[in-house]
């Protein structure tokens, strides 16, 4: 994944991105990711954190299981290049 090598994203970051990344493609997260994602951010923070994620996937398997689509906004920046 890029942004673990990319200096636009700060140490805490990667631990939110390293910890979402397991959440959402594994379905469970490492004890180590989230020793890593607690040494940045509050209990607090890291339930908004999940929750943000969990919402944004349940609202996107919705989404696909409706066949709603993005408004063709994908294809609109394609023509543009």
């Amino acid at each position: 994944m890029r942004y673990r090598d990319s200096p636009l994203f700060s140490e805490a970051e990667r631990a939110a991105l390293d910890y979402v990344t397991e959440l959402t493609r594994d379905k469970q997260v490492q004890p180590g990711t989230f020793a890593g994602m607690s040494r940045f951010y509050s209990e607090r923070a890291i339930c908004e954190i999940v929750w943000l994620v969990a919402s944004e996937h349940l609202y996107n398997l919705t989404n696909l299981g409706l066949n709603i689509h993005s408004d063709m906004l994908c294809d609109i920046q394609r023509k543009k290049k």
